[in-house]
């Protein structure tokens, strides 16, 4: 794949830019220090109009098709400007448009996302990760408006300029003079202007700005970091306090851990009511999407775990991604796989009543098992050949979630303190700069007693993951096969260097019948991760030929009186996997929520539906997760309980069980459907305007949902970074399954144009999840199937194909035996 870095090396980039909201456009002055290596300049420049072109202040020819700007300079040391002007978008990408309502007014705010290569729709630059460089930005916007960057505000009396080439020097741009010299003051055309003090050197896709009316507040941790979280003016002002106080002491957690203290004065955490990314980690402007930043006084404990997990992701970032950048996007891993597990180090060491390795467990490590087993997957270290397929890189159970697990791997063999020296090293070497995965290995083999590259090149490059056999012989004489769904499993060759049966381990064990039983009998002696793994694996074995479904369910009986919510979750996920061998409201369906009902109710009787006083972590997420099985089981007694709670202030709902509530009223209740709508757009906290979302999706009422079906066209009242999750939870409705279908089809482009790069294979993958009948596997075919040679939906496209028909292959095999078994635990039980 060309680079631009071969051609020229930027150095510094003064760039000076005039925010027009009004009229939906930038115009800008860059201009970038650097050195030409070859015959020919070539800039990153996406849609823009360039009105001129100099060097050392003398007019230079350029080529431009909307892409790339090519310059013919000589080889050197130059200084260029580059006067040109962009529009601002609506999509989420590079530099673009957003609104809320406050006090019957639209506010309009103009934010930045430009991971993983949309920088060039901005500015012109060279939009490479290698190509590092200090940023000196300057921004002209509405007086009234809070202007927020990477660094902090220039303030040119209280010490020299920067040192280097002037920015301010002869010849420069006549406007982006004016700019600078009259900092932080109000410009006769009704703009203000505010200069930031130069960024370290760093990648492009890193460099942030947000414009716009926000509120926040500021506090100084125990480091003497300033830390400042910001939200639009209709959230409330408390709802940042938890994300400041999550911030402040993961910083200095990482500051303790990684031996290297936050390089930059200030970290300021932005919550933007439109944001295609959960999060991203801008050098110290991080900004999230609300409903991963903001926690009110009423806030859910989950909502708090995700906000705490959120934010420490983002700031171990500022080293793991910012100080020491991967060299090419084929290694983001290096970025988000490091992230995805110390957030969990760092939320257990501020937070360890929160119980955070146990939703790794059963979230992180079972999504990445649950993806990794498909034919065609990804593998974590993945080659990029063109600038489409970057956008497909970001699969989050495999970078993210099955990444995490195999640093955790590495860190557990080796032993946290000489992972910690080894890690400090590795930023101490590479601060600033680029490497790439052989950079990391290298520096931690020193400190660990095996080859850590040779066995972490062997999950990474490749896809997929062993089933062990004989673990309980010699360990040379253990066997493995790569584990895959469709039952046909290679020998295969991993490196490991220890196996266990905690959850450290990315692999499956095969145990014999005698071994599974006989750690069974054992179970309550058993580590907690050694039951999860016991229960991880055989849910995964089902799913082949190796072990029957029906098995299953005398197994989950067992664990009728288990009291923890660890274990309650995979039970829920092994729950959720039987309902694929019963059709919609069919008589035997009938009999498996019965069986799902009497097997949550007698610790749901004993913990109740509604939150005490008293209760511990465990005892909420427990009721939540028996409470979702309630559900499915259409359980009228506790549903009627649940919706006779309903009030429409929903501020005063026992928080931990209002989307129970919720979705119960408008189960029994689908009149409820226009409230719940009149609600949800009025609604401004992040948390409930989800579960409200949510709960119109559950109901059995067709016509009402027909209706609920018309947000998808409706993009100024679902906003377009929750549309996909609207779509998805219509889908998995079994009464307008088919229809929802149907809308997709019909509205593609539509979808295309809203969901963006990152986010348009997700409509692929999730559709393929649910599908489970050979003619819904024929309607998903044909509209999938033209799309092969799209890069963005190749990898989706094949994989989904794999899993469907891996699917369909295992109701074929083993759906008379799983009904005939649950038929007859009912009529035992009856």
């Amino acid at each position: 794949m060309e680079k631009f870095l071969d051609y020229f090396v930027p150095e510094r980039y003064v760039l000076d830019i005039l925010i027009d909201k009004k009229a939906k456009k930038m115009d800008g002055v860059v201009r970038i220090f650097g050195e030409v290596k070859a015959e020919v300049v070539k800039l990153h420049a996406v849609e823009m109009k360039i009105e001129s072109v100099k060097n050392d202040g003398k007019k230079v020819d350029f080529n431009y098709d909307g892409k790339t700007l090519e310059l013919n300079l000589p080889k050197g040391s130059v200084n260029i400007e580059i006067k040109y002007s962009t529009a601002l978008n609506e999509n989420m990408e590079g530099a673009y448009l957003s609104t809320y309502s406050y006090n019957g007014k639209t506010e309009t705010i103009v934010a930045t996302q430009f991971e993983s290569h949309y920088a060039r729709e901005a500015f012109p630059c060279v939009d490479e990760p290698a190509a590092k460089a200090v940023f000196e930005l300057s921004i002209a916007a509405d007086e009234d408006d809070m202007i927020l960057s990477n660094m902090p505000e220039l303030k040119f009396n209280s010490g020299p300029r920067p040192s280097g080439p002037s920015p301010w020097a002869d010849g420069a741009n006549s406007r982006a003079a004016a700019l600078r010299n009259a900092p932080n003051q109000t410009l006769a055309s009704g703009h203000k202007t505010v200069s930031f003090e130069p960024t370290p050197r760093m990648s492009t896709y890193l460099l942030a700005w947000v414009v716009g009316k926000f509120h926040g507040k500021a506090i100084v941790n125990a480091h003497g970091v300033e830390i400042t979280t910001y939200a639009a003016l209709n959230q409330d002002i408390d709802s940042v306090d938890f994300a400041n106080e999550v911030a402040a002491r993961s910083l200095e957690f990482y500051d303790d851990k990684f031996g290297v203290p936050y390089p930059l004065k200030k970290c300021t955490q932005v919550a933007l009511p439109d944001f295609e990314a959960g999060a991203m980690e801008n050098w110290g402007l991080v900004t999230y999407r609300e409903s991963m930043l903001l926690a009110g006084k009423n806030a859910t404990l989950g909502t708090k775990k995700s906000v705490a997990l959120t934010v420490a992701h983002e700031l171990s970032h500022q080293w793991f991604g910012d100080l020491v950048t991967m060299e090419w996007w084929d290694d983001l891993w290096l970025n988000e796989s490091f992230a995805s597990v110390m957030e969990y180090f760092a939320v257990d060491a501020v937070y360890p009543e929160f119980k955070i390795w146990e939703g790794f467990f059963t979230g992180d490590c079972l999504l990445a098992l649950k993806r990794d087993c498909m034919k065609g997957v990804q593998s974590v270290h993945q080659e990029v050949n063109d600038p489409e397929e970057i956008a497909t890189l970001f699969d989050s159970a495999i970078v993210y979630s099955k990444g995490a697990r195999l640093m955790l791997m590495v860190i557990r063999l080796m032993g946290w303190e000489n992972f910690r020296v080894g890690i400090k090293e590795y930023f101490e070497k590479y601060q600033y700069g680029n490497t790439k995965g052989d950079g990391l290995w290298g520096v931690l083999t020193k400190y660990a007693k095996f080859d850590v590259g040779e066995m972490m090149h062997g999950f990474i490059d490749r896809p997929g993951y062993p089933v062990i056999k004989n673990i309980g012989v010699d360990f040379d004489k253990i066997s493995q096969k790569r584990f895959l769904l469709d039952g046909k499993m290679p020998e295969s060759d991993w490196t490991l260097p220890g196996v266990r049966e905690d959850m450290s381990g990315h692999y499956v064990l095969d145990l014999s019948e005698e071994e599974f039983e006989e750690r069974l009998s054992r179970f309550d002696d058993l580590e907690l991760e050694e039951k999860l793994r016991l229960l991880i694996d055989r849910d995964l074995l089902a799913r082949t030929e190796l072990v029957q479904s029906a098995s299953l369910i005398p197994l989950v009986k067992k664990f009728q009186n288990e009291s923890s919510a660890a274990v309650w979750n995979i039970i829920l996920t092994i729950i959720g996997g039987l309902k694929i061998f019963y059709d919609h409201d069919s008589k035997e369906e009938k009999e498996f929520k019965k069986f799902v009902r009497k097997l949550v109710e007698p610790k749901l009787a004993e913990i109740g539906i509604k939150t005490r006083s008293g209760d511990d972590e465990n005892i909420v997420r427990l009721r939540s997760i028996l409470l979702a099985l309630d559900f499915y089981a259409e359980d009228e007694k506790n549903l009627r309980a649940l919706a006779d709670m309903y009030n429409e202030d929903y501020e005063s709902l026992d928080s931990e069980i209002r989307e129970n509530i919720l979705s119960a009223k408008i189960y029994l209740e689908p009149n409820m459907a226009e409230e719940y709508l009149n609600n949800y757009e009025t609604v401004t906290d992040p948390e409930i305007k989800f579960e409200l979302l949510a709960a119109m999706t559950l109901m059995k009422d067709k016509k009402k949902l027909l209706e609920i079906m018309k947000l998808l066209n409706q993009p100024e009242v679902v906003k377009p970074q929750d549309q996909l999750y609207l779509f998805i939870y219509l889908y998995r409705n079994p009464v307008v399954k088919e229809r929802v279908f149907e809308w997709l089809t019909k509205n593609w482009e539509y979808v295309r144009d809203l969901a963006g790069d990152k986010s348009l294979e997700n409509y692929p993958r999730y559709t393929a999840n649910s599908v489970r009948t050979e003619a819904e596997f024929l309607s998903w075919q044909e509209f999938f199937e033209p799309m092969r040679d799209d890069l963005a939906l190749r990898r989706a496209i094949e994989v989904g194909e794999n899993e469907i028909r891996a699917r369909l292959k295992l109701i074929k095999s083993d759906q008379v035996a799983v009904v005939r078994s649950i038929s007859n635990v009912v009529v035992n039980n009856s």
